[in-house]
């Protein structure tokens, strides 16, 4: 165990020193943007004040704005943000697979919010690493028999990818005290150095480096379902005495890794405050110069005569200074000439590329009270299609593999029903449903009862207009678009069976009527006939 700690400590150190050149970028990010990660100092100061850089908040309002938007437009607890589906359209045409997916929907959407979960808070500490710094990690695994979404510091995650693109090897860097090293891994797993240090009262809050180190193994024994047969490795170490202190597995990779965006063969994301950082450097410095004059224009510097002073020079609202008597050589406000105003429009400039790289300018509805429903829609859209391209990289880096994971764990812990027969060889499909997939859903609901009433007049001229109309695929499209639970839905068996009921029960009061009519008929003609029959005999009675 001990080569196995060494070796995996010597990769961490190569794949550190790898990234010197991103987390030098970060740092500038973090202090002009985020100024609470520091991605340069190794025993962090919880709580330390690092804006210093900071004389614009252009840049950071715009990154909460977008990280805001980012968990509005992925996962808003207000509407259903997901729908389970099968990629066999044959399979989602079945009632009892529609209502075990909705419910299996809504058990899952219940789970992520709640609080347990963490879901809805790692998810917003995940945007803002996002829109800062290009990448999101994750941690996902199940403690104290709750399934936890971790949003993990970047500054301590190293990363490893293939030739394809993924993430093949996470190192997480991280200290622990030394009782609670103990109290996580058991003192019989720990180094002589770390039981030595709780034995001394006064070195039990002693910090441990400790490396978390995630890998996918090259081979595994699937007959075998234990720790160590599992198909991603998760192994702990002290690194300072290069000590084992576990050895495990998961199924999958409990780091989920989200890139922004990805540059070929790079491992890590970019962000839109990456690209954008020298104009907001740019802004900082323009806003510094402009406080400087302001401040010289408000509080200039003052010309005193030489030898007119009987004492200190005082600058201060209501304060006195005393001259010589005699002396017409008064203290005066020096102009320096600074304006303040002439850097305002340039700034505004700048900041304006800013929001732009923020999206800032798409995703914002300004004068709503001047625009129309249909404008306000169409400018939702074109800002929605903008950054569409970067939701379908968060989809399927970030929300796929947490929909995949919760549901798996949800399933093995009976938290959902049993799937029903037809669904057991069908594969899960996750469609999201966005505010652009909600957009676009109205609309439809809108053109065709637009189109409904267009043909009323030619219903009008022409009844027979409406065969070309497939009134229950309509009717079924509109309540799924309009998110109808499919319990409250008739299957189209029981609508075939309920109709053919009807036309039955309807025949059958046909044929009554029929009946009873063609009796009527007989006992109209026999009554007939027994008139018939009195009026002979009475006419016999009179010949007789």
């Amino acid at each position: 165990m001990a080569n196995n700690a060494e070796q995996a400590i010597k990769s961490f150190n190569h794949c550190k020193s790898n990234r010197v050149n991103w987390d030098s970028h970060w740092q500038d990010v973090a202090d002009y943007v985020l100024p609470t990660r520091d991605f340069q100092t190794k025993q962090k100061i919880k709580g330390s004040q690092r804006r210093g850089a900071i004389f614009n908040t252009t840049a950071p309002e715009a990154a909460v704005q977008l990280a805001a938007a980012l968990e509005g437009m992925l996962f808003n607890t207000g509407i259903r943000w997901f729908e389970l589906t099968s990629e066999d359209e044959s399979v989602n045409k079945l009632h009892e697979v529609r209502e075990w997916l909705y419910d299996s929907t809504n058990r899952m959407l219940s789970y992520f919010d709640n609080t347990n979960s963490h879901f809805s808070l790692s998810g917003h500490e995940a945007a803002l690493d996002l829109v800062c710094f290009g990448t999101a990690i994750i941690l996902a695994t199940e403690t104290d028999g709750v399934f936890k979404f971790q949003a993990r510091d970047l500054s301590g995650i190293y990363l490893k990818a293939n030739d394809a693109g993924d993430i093949v090897d996470v190192y997480r860097e991280f200290t622990m005290p030394a009782w609670e090293v103990v109290e996580t891994f058991g003192i019989e797993n720990c180094s002589d150095a770390c039981r030595q240090a709780i034995e001394d009262p006064s070195k039990k809050d002693k910090e441990i480096n400790v490396l978390h180190y995630v890998y996918k193994r090259m081979s595994t024994d699937y007959g075998k379902r234990d720790k160590l047969n599992k198909a991603w490795a998760s192994n702990y170490y002290e690194v300072g005495e290069k000590h084992t202190l576990s050895e495990g597995g998961f199924d999958e990779n409990p780091y989920i890794v989200v890139r922004w965006s990805k540059a070929a063969e790079e491992v890590y994301g970019r962000s839109p405050a990456m690209e954008v950082l020298p104009t907001i450097k740019v802004v900082n410095a323009m806003a510094r110069t402009i406080l400087e004059a302001a401040e010289l224009a408000v509080r200039p510097p003052v010309i005193v005569g030489a030898g007119t002073m009987e004492g200190p020079i005082r600058t201060a609202p209501g304060s006195i200074m005393y001259v010589r008597q005699g002396t017409r050589d008064l203290p005066q406000p020096f102009n320096s000439g600074a304006r303040p105003d002439i850097g305002h429009e340039l700034m505004d400039r700048e900041e304006a590329k800013i929001d732009k790289a923020f999206f800032a300018d798409r995703l914002s509805l300004p004068e709503l009270d001047r625009m129309t429903a249909t404008e306000i829609v169409e400018r939702r859209q074109q800002g929605l299609m903008v950054i569409s391209p970067i939701l379908s990289r968060l989809y399927a880096e970030w929300l796929n593999p947490v929909i995949a994971r919760t549901f798996n764990w949800m399933l093995a812990n009976g938290m959902l029903e049993e799937a029903p027969e037809a669904f057991v060889n069908a594969r899960l499909k996750v469609n999201y449903v966005s505010p652009m997939a909600i957009t676009r859903r109205s609309s439809v609901t809108q053109s065709f009862m637009q189109g409904m009433s267009a043909a009323q007049i030619l219903v009008q001229t022409n009844p027979g207009v409406m065969e070309n109309l497939d009134a229950d695929s309509v009717f079924r499209a509109l309540m799924t678009q309009n998110n109808v639970d499919p319990k409250f839905l008739r299957s189209e068996q029981d609508v075939a069976m309920t109709r053919q009921q009807a036309q039955e029960q309807q025949q059958q009061q046909e044929q009554g009527q029929q009946d009873m009519a063609m009796a009527q008929q007989a006992a109209s003609a026999a009554k007939d006939a027994g008139s018939a029959a009195v009026d002979l005999g009475e006419l016999g009675g009179l010949l007789g």
